[in-house]
């Protein structure tokens, strides 16, 4: 794959795009996943993307960190874009709305099963400098431990996450694997168990990233609901709680129910390994 030897592997949880097919003597409408979701495997050095076996069905945890309570989220909303005064309104929601994934009892909470405990939130950063149009996951990375050494954001260490929201017009980038395009967003973590851990949130995608509604604040709260639930569970992607190649999420993506937590955000479901269904709130 890249006529050279591969040294290891970069492991990254994706939500993946995907695509509606209508079918028009029923003028029924079907949507199929175009770039699964999971763990996508990158091999080093070249980056190339590699097609793992098929899926399991079966739950494993395999030793990685887990969140526990009390860990932290701060968001991050990178660029010029957000310090503008018509972007206001969108940061205290999204900042309400990152508060309630964390906090409901039944979402959240109900990782608990997973020896997963439940965070507090800090103060958000805005960073005022704009980034490129273009990210490489490498480039968000390396610029999250500056502005960690900086003193910029806050230091959480291995003990919570960041959320990296991208402004609009920027592209994140994983290898040759660019958002809108391919995915949606993901987490991954800097260096290994020893973090930071952060998700990548791109500017809401027009398609491919919503499959209940067409307002781009719903199509933020799904993504980034199923990145914060398999940070928790899987810190550093695939060693902590997965269903073959999948991580709690993803498994039910591929069954996909229109859900939202008790305070009305639209929220992608995780398998609840207890009653061997997927997560069901409000619908």
């Amino acid at each position: 794959m890249c006529n050279r030897p591969v040294s290891d592997f970069r492991h990254v949880g994706v939500r993946g795009v995907t695509s509606r097919l209508r079918i028009p003597i029923v003028d029924y409408n079907v949507t199929y996943d175009r770039q699964p979701s999971g763990i996508w495997h990158y091999s080093q050095p070249c980056g190339h993307r590699v097609q793992p076996l098929a899926a399991s069905s079966i739950v494993k945890y395999n030793g990685g960190p887990l969140w526990q309570d009390s860990y932290t989220w701060q968001d991050i909303y990178w660029g010029t874009y957000y310090a503008k005064p018509s972007s206001a309104n969108w940061i205290r929601r999204l900042e309400l709305a990152v508060s309630h994934l964390e906090s409901d009892p039944s979402y959240s909470g109900g990782l608990n099963q997973y020896n997963v405990g439940t965070g507090k939130i800090v103060a958000p950063v805005i960073i005022q400098q704009d980034p490129p149009s273009q990210l490489s996951n490498d480039q968000i990375g390396m610029t999250l431990t500056g502005w960690i050494s900086a003193g910029t954001v806050a230091s959480i260490g291995t003990a919570g996450a960041y959320n990296i929201f991208l402004p609009p017009g920027v592209t994140a980038s994983l290898s040759s694997d660019v958002s809108c395009g391919s995915f949606c967003d993901y987490h991954d973590t800097v260096n290994g168990d020893s973090g930071p851990f952060y998700t990548v949130e791109p500017y809401p995608c027009t398609q491919g990233c919503n499959q209940c509604t067409k307002d781009p604040f719903d199509t933020l709260t799904q993504g980034l609901s199923e990145e914060m639930v398999e940070l928790k569970t899987d810190m550093n992607p695939g060693t902590g709680w997965v269903i073959g190649n999948e991580e709690i999420c993803d498994y039910c993506d591929s069954n996909f129910v229109c859900n939202k937590i008790s305070t009305g955000e639209y929220v992608n479901a995780w398998y609840d390994k207890n009653k061997n269904v997927c997560w069901i709130g409000r619908q």
